[in-house]
């Protein structure tokens, strides 16, 4: 059997697999639901391309167009019912033949010939289960166009264009109970997760551990929604609930089943019901932080769900049992000795993390150690970035950018890392050394390398023909840098056909390990990126105690601006101190709602934004809603970025966002951020810091002037000795 059928065999029995196994065992009564719920741990995933960060669509055009989509499953776990629903449309300007091609894993999967001038593009590709050990499902998309058959015609084609929509589908299922390792929980994460913790209000151990886990999960690429275990009187969402009916005389479910969408708990039964529901439930949770609080919390409800599912019958109450001990255990018991450990909860896959252990599982859920998490049970004693050492950093250690690759017409590869990382002792990236290698065309053409750093282009070179590695050296500026940076080379070239008939033909280039970053001692101003410098190794973190009391809010807030500036969860130290008293910080920190003496938060509690200038304010703005002012302040020597909302209300920061330039920023919840630098309002220090001219190409001029001045004055002063000397001569005669 070719491979191709062997996946759509795959496909194809897991799907009649589920459907057999979903007629066998419907529950007609409560005792076969928690029968069949014991028995069942399926996990469903639903993801869309935006949610995996594809903010606009994908857009192909022209003669020949290929983009590559990485999706993410868990690592090494076998999945079921994967299917990737493309929505797409296309219009076609250009006549002659255009098609398109879908491929999983570079197999081919599907291939259409588009002939109307526009219509509907949308594909459903069915995946297999395989496990991936990489953790990504492999999607690529192809369009090309041949608008004559004379070969020697123009085929650009530029008015044939594919557009994918992102909001496009990704959805699979698999076993929890394969997930046993912390490493392969990470990867099962979906990309919003849901972190619960004890309650509404928090001690500060838990809140603490809750605002470090939160921010290793935003810096990791996912969205953090702290959700609090609900008290009687609490209201609870139930959007997108689903009751099954089997269960709806217990009276607990079935209130839930009534409720509307804002529901007020009625009695600590309808939490255990929340508890126990699978991927539809507003507990459903992904992390959880698991304190006493929780696991008592957690025990109370499901004794009242018991009383309430023990009135049905022996059988259903026998049932329950067996399921509580299989299914919710592990909230109930703590994990000896286990700073974080993976257990299933309800047939999911859930990271329990210790409250006293929150900034060692912050380090070791980092992208340095995660992958070596390969248990289900850990007790982490350290996990702390290694300590920079010389004055280089290979490319390779911050991403999988070294390799080769075939270029017909355009290549990328790039490289990721937090400022912080690099920053130790003031030592930050002055030059991206590339050592590259390509081979030669048809015509004995090179390839054009070019150098980016977050977007603006450094440094570009035409190879050499000859195949041999050269380097290329590229001068970082200061306002390139940001607190997350991305370093991309990208390969062109110009397809050669010696006749035209011939195909354009791939050649191969090459980015070398030794490709590096050059460090050096670099001094920042008091603004955001000079903060995060700062702030990604030892920090305080200071908040008033009265943001405890409504942790889900507060932490939401905490969680962004600590992933926004890039501070290290795991050097931090939390202070919780009285609201309106003054901080006193004695290392780079974060403040919410507080200040230093005599600081001024920027935004004030009745919605005012001042800011300063002299001899008056330049903005006295008042009536704002639902923003945040987030402001650069420099106290006691340390550094610091204090946080304040503007109005009544807060925003919800749902959106992730980056601080990267002024020292100063309004936000609302979007990802627009709204920066202004009060220290160079107009830019001009950017622009004299940004002159590509080495400072003697700088002072030349000058100094060519003070050197014109200075042989003129020495040739006046010659003149006049000559003629002094002629006058004295003459009249000696």
């Amino acid at each position: 059997m070719t491979q191709t059928g062997r996946r759509s065999f795959l496909v194809v029995s897991s799907v009649l697999a589920l459907a057999s196994s979903a007629a066998a065992g419907a529950a007609d009564s409560a005792a076969g639901q928690f029968t069949e719920w014991t028995g069942d741990s399926t996990v469903s995933r639903q993801m869309t391309l935006r949610q995996l960060g594809f903010r606009q669509p994908l857009v192909l055009s022209g003669q020949e167009s290929q983009r590559e989509v990485y999706l993410p499953v868990p690592v090494g776990v076998p999945t079921r019912d994967a299917q990737l629903q493309l929505d797409g449309r296309y219009v076609r300007g250009h006549t002659g033949r255009t098609s398109g091609l879908w491929s999983v894993d570079g197999d081919p999967m599907a291939a259409r010939s588009i002939t109307d001038a526009q219509g509907d593009a949308s594909q459903l590709l069915a995946i297999d289960g395989e496990p991936r050990e990489n953790g990504f499902v492999r999607v690529g998309v192809g369009w090309w166009s041949i608008v004559s058959d004379y070969r020697c015609a123009d085929q650009s084609a530029p008015a044939n264009v594919l557009r994918l929509s992102p909001d496009s589908r990704f959805s699979y299922r698999f076993d929890g109970r394969a997930v046993d390792t912390v490493a392969k929980a990470w990867g099962a994460l979906p990309p919003r997760v849901r972190l619960l913790v004890e309650g509404k209000a928090l001690q500060a151990s838990t809140y603490d551990a809750a605002w470090r886990i939160g921010a290793a999960l935003q810096t990791g690429g996912k969205q953090v929604d702290v959700v609090a275990l609900p008290k009687v009187g609490d209201s609870v969402d139930l959007t997108g609930i689903n009751i099954p009916a089997s269960l709806q005389g217990v009276p607990a479910y079935a209130t839930l089943a009534a409720g509307e969408r804002a529901h007020a708990i009625k009695d600590l039964a309808e939490v255990g019901a929340l508890l126990s529901l699978r991927d539809s439930g507003p507990l459903a949770a992904d992390v959880m932080i698991g304190s006493d609080a929780l696991r008592n919390g957690v025990r109370a409800a499901l004794d009242a769900l018991a009383a309430q599912v023990g009135a049905s019958g022996a059988d259903a109450a026998s049932a329950f049992s067996t399921w509580r001990a299989a299914d919710m255990a592990a909230l109930e018991k703590p994990v000896a000795n286990a700073s974080v450990s993976v257990t299933t909860v309800a047939g999911r896959p859930t990271l329990v993390v210790d409250p006293a252990a929150g900034g060692k599982v912050a380090g070791l859920l980092s992208e340095q150690w995660r992958n070596y998490a390969l248990g289900r049970s850990l007790q982490v004693t350290q996990a702390v970035a290694p300590a920079m050492e010389g004055d280089r950093v290979l490319l390779s250690r911050l991403g999988n950018i070294a390799g080769t690759q075939d270029i017909v017409t355009r290549g990328d590869r790039s490289a990721t890392f937090e400022l912080g990382a690099l920053s130790a002792d003031g030592r930050l990236p002055e030059e991206v050394v590339l050592d590259v290698s390509a081979a030669p065309n048809a015509a004995g053409q090179g390839a054009v390398a070019t150098i980016y750093f977050n977007d603006y282009l450094l440094g570009a070179k035409v190879l050499s023909a000859d195949g041999k590695p050269q380097r290329l050296v590229a001068k970082v500026p200061t306002y390139a840098l940001s607190a997350r940076n991305e370093v991309r080379v990208s390969f062109l070239r110009q397809p050669a056909r010696p006749y035209c008939h011939d195909p354009a033909t791939a050649f191969p280039v090459s980015i070398l390990p030794s490709s590096h970053l050059k460090l050096a001692k670099r001094t920042l101003g008091a603004d955001f990126i000079g903060a995060a410098s700062q702030l990604a190794h030892a920090n305080e973190v200071f908040v008033p105690a009265t943001w405890l009391q409504d942790a889900p809010a507060s932490l939401a807030k905490v969680i962004a601006i600590a992933s926004a500036v890039g501070a290290s969860p795991e050097a931090a130290s939390l202070k919780v101190v009285d609201a309106g008293a003054a901080i006193s910080p004695t290392r780079p920190y974060l403040a919410f709602a507080l200040a230093p003496s005599g600081v001024s938060l920027a935004g004030l509690k009745n919605g005012q934004l001042v800011i300063a200038g002299k001899p008056q304010p330049l903005l006295d703005l008042s009536g704002l809603q639902r923003a945040a002012a987030v402001q650069v302040a420099s106290a006691g020597g340390q550094i610091g970025v204090l946080y304040s909302d503007l109005g009544t209300e807060g925003p919800v920061l749902a959106a992730p966002f980056r601080l990267l330039r002024g020292d100063l920023a309004v936000i609302d919840g979007s990802d627009v951020v709204r920066d202004f630098d009060s220290q160079d309002p107009y830019g001009s220090r950017i622009a004299q810091e940004g002159n590509p001219q080495s400072k003697w190409e700088q002072h030349m001029v000058w100094l060519l002037l003070l050197v014109g001045v200075v042989v003129f004055a020495l040739a006046a002063a010659r003149i006049t000795q000559v003629r002094r000397r002629r006058k004295s001569a003459n009249v000696g005669h």
